[in-house]
């Protein structure tokens, strides 16, 4: 095969309603990314950490936990399946060595994702991405029913029983590590106080704390429960792309459809689990092992009910101007991604800003606004000039191992 024929694809072949949901996937993540920039780590599943049980926090947390915490995670990991079967259909079609360039894309998304983890932050989730996307390729010429129905019964049912069987172990834990999990929801714990130290201090102080909680989730997190509902969520991605669901093609009686089930099934079982936890005062080992598995399933389907929003908005031809900045923001998800990371360190680590634990979580909405403003922005300028965003651009050229053509004048 001539290496110097192998090409990605072109902007002619790009699938708009899929830029768009990108977008929307990409700028929603930081409603909760954000919490884990700006706050103690135990703050993201407890709001009790910051003592956030009433007025704009709670509601704030609330909010945020029925539309945003799991689901736009979701639906990008949807989106992230979808891609493969695209990336692999077009290269087959194009008599590419499809398998040697899957395998080079996810290996340099995996490098990506590493120095992500432990340069910038701990919670990247582009090294499971990249293993998961190696995994998820040999299964894209199932048929859809297949792909869903397994998918389905993948994302759920490893992780919940695997978080079930945790909690059965507690029992023979030491005493002083029960009471250690037991302090996490107090700002006050040694942990937490820990953690409040590194991410004040310098780069290098930030270490003690990322490097440990990046191993974590990748060697023990990652295996025994990311694995399984990010392939769960890629194989019904994958399904939905076959579908055509995912082109904004189907009718709009479907996408009414996907928006109204999916919310009856998925707000009421977010909404049991809200209730367990505060039955069981807010225990966070009830909590993280037995009451978040509700939002788990229940988050899925709102995800669902936002992915029928948007290809409504697409097929209706609803607000114009805002889906082609939220398709500019798409188009350069991965720019995006590491780009939020960047400027949320800035803001809140110590060798930046160090605002860390100075906001409220209401507050956080404004930081959330002002850089969704400033991407959205930077997206739809960059984009005037340039084919792909500069990390879209660098990790393509590393797949094909040739520069691609970067300026929107310039040849394919």
């Amino acid at each position: 095969m001539d290496a110097t024929v192998v090409t990605p694809v072109s902007l002619g072949e790009r699938i708009g309603s899929l830029d768009v949901l990108r977008g929307v996937a990409i700028l929603g993540i930081l409603l909760m990314n954000i919490v884990t920039f700006s706050m103690v780590f135990s703050a993201y599943a407890l709001p009790t950490v910051y003592g956030d049980l009433e007025g704009a926090n709670w509601y704030t947390w609330l909010s945020l936990h029925y539309i945003a915490d799991t689901k736009f995670m979701s639906i990008f990991s949807m989106l992230f399946g979808a891609g493969v079967c695209i990336f692999m259909e077009r290269a087959t079609a194009k008599s590419h060595a499809v398998w040697k360039l899957q395998t080079s894309r996810m290996g340099w998304l995996l490098l990506i994702g590493l120095m992500h983890a432990y340069l910038i932050w701990y919670g990247d989730i582009l090294v499971a991405y990249a293993i998961c996307g190696i995994v998820v390729a040999s299964m894209r010429n199932w048929s859809p029913k297949v792909l869903f129905s397994l998918g389905f019964i993948t994302m759920f049912v490893v992780p919940i029983g695997f978080m079930f069987f945790v909690y059965w172990t507690m029992q023979y834990w030491p005493e002083e590590e029960i009471v250690k999990m037991q302090r996490s929801a107090e700002l006050t714990s040694v942990d937490n106080q820990a953690e409040f130290a590194a991410y004040t201090g310098s780069w290098f102080g930030q270490l003690s704390h990322r490097i440990p909680v990046a191993i974590t989730l990748q060697f023990v997190i990652f295996p025994f429960y990311l694995f399984w509902h990010i392939i769960g969520l890629m194989m019904v991605g994958m399904a939905a792309y076959k579908w055509n669901i995912l082109s904004a093609t189907r009718s709009v009686r479907f996408y009414w459809l996907l928006i109204i089930i999916s919310s009856i099934i998925g707000f009421p079982l977010i909404a049991i689990g809200v209730w367990y936890k505060q039955q069981h005062g807010w225990d966070p080992s009830l909590v993280n092992f037995i009451d978040g598995h509700w939002n788990l399933v229940g988050g899925v389907f709102v995800a669902f009910a936002w992915v029928g929003i948007v290809m409504l908005s697409c097929k209706l031809n609803w607000l114009p101007p805002a889906r082609k900045a939220l398709a500019a923001v798409g188009r350069m998800a991965l720019t995006n991604y590491i780009g939020q990371s960047v400027i949320c360190a800035y803001l809140f680590y110590g060798h930046g800003l160090g605002w860390f634990g100075q906001f409220e979580r209401v507050e956080l909405l404004g930081v959330v606004a002002g850089v969704w403003i400033f991407q959205i922005i930077f997206s739809l300028v960059w984009l005037r000039f340039f084919r792909f965003g500069p990390l879209e651009w660098a990790w393509r050229s590393a797949t094909y191992m040739k520069l691609q053509p970067m300026l929107v004048s310039s040849p394919s």
